[in-house]
């Protein structure tokens, strides 16, 4: 837990909030270790939630029916939002001009400093003309000596003067002072009760929401009947997943840390599970026509069998039954809605993917024996130069071809690899850390070629775009972190490695690049980035020798270079991540 809330901390912005859910068994080692890397001073509260009603049995002590959800702020900007009101506590209010208020007694009640001896200065009189009820507060002075208010003008006519006195005659005081009642003078009203007396009420708009307190308790918050249950909906068969969150109790810890609005915002959960809150998120959306985002993090074998097929189920309907949607009729067509979904390689995938690239190593290896000289020499000698042009360690041979780049993998619970294929694309916008303004579709050409009187080979004519054209191009354009507007493109260059193929595939290149418009002389962008050597014409940017993405500021870049200094060498990387 200790690196995983250490990287979480800066990921939240100023404002963010995060909420750590925990039972007894570790809360208060938890406590103490956010605590450590939050501060205890940034701690918002603690809720208990009755997330299992009838208790868990246990051998001794007691039956727990609770968990507790630990909420941290990463500044003093952040705060807890309030919870939406229920149908039940709304039902106390009025509506009034399509508004809920709520009318009280403008006088208080309860406590000891509700008493006039306590608060003298808000004990004053109110005058209510009888005929009409309204109401008025006279021009007063205070008296210090006497600690109360005299009375600069008399009742006029009907009026009478109303204090807030109880019904047992205790002198209380209002619920507002003088001048502040004068300014509220719209939201008082003066009301005759059954037994003719005058009671003089405050309207109250209530604000949007309640805040949330320590103790919650709905009946949806209860896992068993609506955590375990909303998976058996789903998928038809119960215990796909152990121990799994409701989505109600999950969706209130995401409200009240901040995303209580349908503004586009981040939720990030890095223990995913089940992915409850990718459920809780997609809900809410639903109910207010929201944004919000989420990323979820996971590495068990149930993210193809539960995690993935849950986000999709409940993206296409909000109710479903023995593993069937449960559509209304007329029920709406569905939205677009995209997941992405990234998947890493795995330490075990690294190592899986080794390959030796000659075996005189072997050699050495006997000679040492079981000496740590020999672990040495295969975490470093080894791993560095006899398995270069593994797949794992970037097999640059593989990026004459980007879209069949593949790595072999064992997927979660399986005993047998299998090929898999490699984003590179993807792969670099991440170590790059690109804003992305746009992906190109790919598409194929085919070209003719003749060589000019001074033997160099060009395109005859123009590339014709075809469907089975043996070159390919694709391109990301983006923003890199410290603000230079990149070109990266992408492509299959056919001829490989041989002289006349590379010639062949940059002609393409810069035939192509023209009848796109671009230049690398012009300053639409700053930095170009294509796969293979190339005949683009370069530029040095004086102005940039190193600019934190290669050793040079070249605008031209390898993308080979690039991928492999980024992928190895954390100190080129933006930001220093």
């Amino acid at each position: 837990m200790a690196d995983r809330l250490e990287q979480a901390h800066p990921l939240l912005r100023s404002d963010g909030i995060l909420c750590v859910t925990i039972d007894d068994y570790q809360v208060n080692e938890l406590a103490l270790l956010l605590d450590s890397i939050f501060g205890s001073e940034r701690n918002l509260g603690v809720s208990v939630i009755r997330n299992n009603p009838s208790g868990r049995s246990t051998v001794r002590g007691l039956s727990i029916c609770h968990e507790y959800a630990l909420f941290y702020q990463r500044t003093d900007s952040a705060n807890l939002a309030r919870l939406p009101r229920t149908e039940q506590q709304l039902e106390r209010f009025d509506v009034e001009d399509g508004q809920y208020v709520d009318w009280r007694n403008f006088r208080k009640d309860g406590g000891a400093v509700t008493y006039r001896t306590e608060r003298p200065k808000q004990y004053y009189p109110v005058y209510v003309r009888q005929s009409d009820l309204t109401l008025r507060i006279p021009d007063m002075d205070w008296d210090s000596s006497e600690r109360a208010w005299i009375c600069l003008d008399e009742p006029g006519g009907d009026e009478e003067a109303i204090y807030p006195i109880d019904a047992n005659g205790n002198e209380r005081v209002w619920s507002l002072n003088s001048d502040s009642a004068r300014a509220a003078i719209p939201d008082l009203e003066a009301r005759r009760t059954n037994s003719g007396e005058i009671q003089v009420y405050r309207k109250h708009t209530p604000a949007d929401g309640v805040v949330p307190r320590s103790w919650w308790d709905k009946n949806t918050y209860a896992a068993r009947e609506h955590g375990s249950a909303a998976l058996t909906d789903l998928f038809g068969e119960s215990k796909v997943f152990s121990f799994a969150k409701s989505p109600h109790a999950v969706k209130d810890c995401v409200w009240v840390s901040g995303l209580d609005s349908s503004e586009s915002e981040w939720v990030l959960d890095f223990f995913a599970g089940s992915g409850t809150t990718a459920h809780a998120v997609v809900n809410m959306n639903r109910e207010d026509d929201g944004a919000r985002r989420f990323v979820l993090v996971e590495m068990g074998a149930y993210i193809e069998t539960v995690l993935l097929p849950r986000i999709k189920k409940v993206n296409y309907a909000a109710e479903w039954k023995a593993g069937n949607p449960v559509l209304a009729e007329g029920y709406p067509p569905v939205g677009t809605r995209v997941v992405k979904v990234v998947c890493l390689e795995s330490y075990e995938d690294a190592l899986n993917n080794l390959r030796e690239a000659d075996t005189s190593s072997h050699e050495v290896l006997e000679g040492l024996g079981d000496s740590a000289m020999r672990e040495s020499f295969m975490l470093r000698y080894m791993l560095e130069m006899s398995h270069r042009g593994s797949p794992s360690l970037l097999d640059v041979e593989g990026f004459v071809d980007p879209s069949r780049y593949r790595l072999t993998i064992r997927p979660p619970g399986s005993d047998d690899s299998v090929p898999a294929a490699v984003d590179l694309i993807e792969t670099l916008n991440w170590l790059l850390g690109l804003r992305v303004m746009s992906i190109a579709s790919p598409k194929s050409f085919k070209a003719n070629f003749a060589r000019d009187a001074e033997g160099r080979l060009a395109v005859k004519g123009r590339i014709k775009e075809d469907p089975d054209g043996p070159w390919w191009f694709r391109t990301v354009t983006g923003t890199t972190p410290d603000g230079k507007r990149a070109l990266i493109i992408w492509r299959k260059r056919p001829g490989g490695d041989e002289p006349e193929g590379i010639e062949q595939d940059n002609a393409v290149l810069d035939a192509w690049f023209r009848t796109q418009g671009y230049s690398t002389t012009d300053s639409e962008f700053d930095i170009v980035w294509v796969n293979g050597d190339n005949n683009l014409a370069n530029l040095r940017q004086d102005d940039t020798p190193d600019d934190g993405l290669g050793e040079t500021g070249w605008k031209v870049r390898i993308i080979e270079q690039d991928f492999h200094r980024l992928m190895f060498d954390t100190s080129d990387v933006p930001g220093g991540a």
